[in-house]
């Protein structure tokens, strides 16, 4: 079973290995990740950035479902600094991250989303809490248990986007 260890957010990193650290969990309402699955928003926006070594976030769906549901794969974080290339406008908020909307104020990192797959089974809260050792539901960014990752194979769960640069290309 993991250790409480093995859930230490961005903020604390000692004691991560390389395997937890390209996985990662994030909080999502459903209906923003409908959007991501969609392909209405191809980028995710956060206020900090997430570590270079993460290759894919796991998303948490809140409550009522509270469950993992869906992993997407994404590229390193774009910034908006006054030398950086602006982001496609091909998604919901790229335009509003590029013109620095107020409603985006502080929203300083876009990741792509390069797939989309959807967890054959979600992975609900009890079960996290019983077979990882989580002790509450994700809030913020957390590492994902390598057990769990060992456990739900990315290339066994079912792909629904891939590549979301190539169909606006």
């Amino acid at each position: 079973m993991a250790s409480s260890a093995d859930f230490i957010s961005t903020s604390s990193r000692e004691g991560q290995s390389k395997e937890t650290s390209e996985d990662a969990i994030l909080a999502m309402t459903n209906d923003y990740m409908q959007q991501i699955v969609r392909r209405e928003k191809t980028y995710e926006f956060r206020k900090y950035r997430i570590s270079f070594t993460v290759e894919r976030i796991w998303f948490y769906l809140n409550a009522p479902h509270s469950a993992i549901a869906y992993i997407c794969e994404i590229d390193p974080a774009r910034t908006r600094n006054p030398d950086d290339d602006p982001l496609p406008e091909d998604g919901l908020r790229n335009r509003e991250f590029n013109t620095r909307h107020e409603d985006w104020d502080r929203y300083d990192y876009a990741y792509r989303v390069k797939s989309v797959r959807k967890l054959n089974a979600p992975l609900s809260l009890r079960a996290m809490k019983e077979l990882y050792g989580m002790k509450i539901a994700p809030r913020g960014l957390v590492y994902a248990p390598p057990d769990m990752v060992k456990d739900i194979p990315l290339d066994q769960q079912l792909l629904l986007n891939k590549n979301f640069m190539q169909l606006y290309s």
